[in-house]
């Protein structure tokens, strides 16, 4: 059977000595921090780079979330439910990410039941499936870890057995692999049926705390045999009506970690002499710019800057002048980002070009007025983010006095600085 890699490259494991749950995980806009919940101020930030935890009772894979969004809802139930037909257990999140790469790469349910089949023979003492075990046994199997029943009705034992019986390509036959699938559809057919009900909504339980150990906290345990033991005891702890005794069995309590949850939009407080001013990027309609920007952002190019441009009825703009007008060195321009759904409205920020279309380095401004005309003007204006607090700072800013200085006008005759520029999430 294949299977997922050993092990993430080390240089993308961050490792904690501790258990996992005495730290609850959050996600940034970049990476992911970790709360030591025992130790005061105990917050660790991973680099963007850092994508597996490793604690002493598990790791934690973080981007399980991002990856089981690839396939549809659908798909990824049905992956689970294999975890459950042939180990009776929840998945573990690596080997789970393993099955959705080989989904997308086109392996077929029916294939990737039958190397599910292979692993169950290969762990027989804990599984109870063998590859000497008779057709009968083996679905008297199934029907305990799907449907939950250590009975097997005699119609129902001879009716499956004989598919298995039935020569491969006619009508009818199953391997043993298929005959899972099979099961677990039938299982599902008994939803709201007001005597096998129960066998859907244990279905449907199993497969919720399969997602909630695997997909939301991303969990896996530090060896095969515990994934196996473990995930079998937590499944057994489900029942019809509750879900709430496995995910206590699982032993971590993260209630707010949903991998799931997309990354929050990056926020950078600028803190100028007049006040802090926090803006929120859009990277998925500004990828570009928003990346410009915060590539500058991380160096700490906007400290000591100044807002070297002040028109109260238009907008302020500055990120490219020390006090004394100056111009810094930048970075080499970047494509002009517009016709992308964002408008120069009141309040967002945009880059500052020169007629050049492709000419945007640092400078950037903030509209104080809606300034529609600017997303068409002269080939348009890149918005990227907007303002969501301090516009109060914004409005002190536009109402300084100005005049002209040397070449440049409109210049505040009282400093207005940019003192930093950093992340705030």
């Amino acid at each position: 059977m294949s299977g997922p890699p050993a092990a993430a490259p080390a240089s993308s494991i961050a490792t904690f000595t501790d258990p996992r749950n005495n730290y609850s995980i959050k996600r940034t806009a970049s990476s992911f921090t970790l709360t030591n919940r025992g130790f005061a101020g105990g917050v660790t930030t991973l680099l963007p780079s850092q994508t597996t935890v490793q604690f002493s009772d598990f790791s934690v894979n973080l981007l399980i979330g991002d990856k089981s969004k690839t396939i549809s809802a659908s798909t990824l139930n049905s992956i689970i439910e294999l975890y459950i037909a042939f180990f009776n257990r929840v998945p573990d999140a690596n080997g789970l990410a393993y099955w959705i790469d080989q989904s997308k790469a086109g392996m077929s349910s029916d294939a990737m039941a039958n190397n599910f089949y292979a692993a169950a023979i290969i762990y027989s003492d804990l599984t109870n499936y063998t590859s000497s075990m008779s057709n009968a046994d083996f679905v008297k199997v199934i029907y305990k870890n799907v449907l939950g029943r250590n009975e097997v009705d005699a119609d129902g034992l001879a009716y499956w057995t004989a598919a298995l019986e039935k020569p491969a390509g006619t009508s009818g036959a199953e391997t043993r692999g298929t005959l899972i699938r099979t099961i677990v559809g039938t299982a599902h057919n008994f939803k709201g049926d007001p005597q096998y009900g129960w066998v859907a909504d244990l279905l449907d339980n199993k497969i919720a705390v399969g997602t909630y150990f695997a997909v939301q906290q991303g969990l896996n345990y530090l060896s095969d045999t515990e994934s196996i033991t473990n995930g079998m005891a937590i499944a057994a702890a489900v029942t019809p009506t509750d879900i709430n005794a496995a995910k206590t069995r699982i032993g971590v309590n993260d209630p707010t970690l949903d991998l799931r949850t997309a990354a929050p939009a990056p926020q950078v407080t600028m803190k100028t002499s007049m006040g802090d001013i926090v803006i929120e990027l859009n990277p998925a309609k500004a990828p570009i710019t928003s990346a410009n920007f915060l590539r500058y952002v991380d160096v700490g190019f906007y400290s000591n800057k100044i807002f070297h441009r002040v028109i109260s009825n238009f907008m302020i703009q500055g990120g490219g002048f020390t006090p004394d007008l100056v111009q810094a060195s930048t970075y080499p321009p970047i494509k002009l980002e517009v016709n992308n759904g964002l408008s120069n409205v009141r309040g967002t920020i945009a880059m500052a070009r020169t007629s050049v279309l492709d000419s945007a380095t640092s400078q950037f401004f903030i509209n104080v007025v809606d300034n529609t005309f600017l997303d068409t003007s002269g080939g348009g204006y890149a918005v990227f983010g907007q303002v969501v607090s301090g516009m109060d700072v914004v409005d002190k800013i536009k109402g300084v006095p100005t005049s002209t200085r040397g070449s440049y006008a409109d210049v505040p005759v009282t400093t207005v600085s940019i003192l930093s520029a950093e992340r705030s999430n």
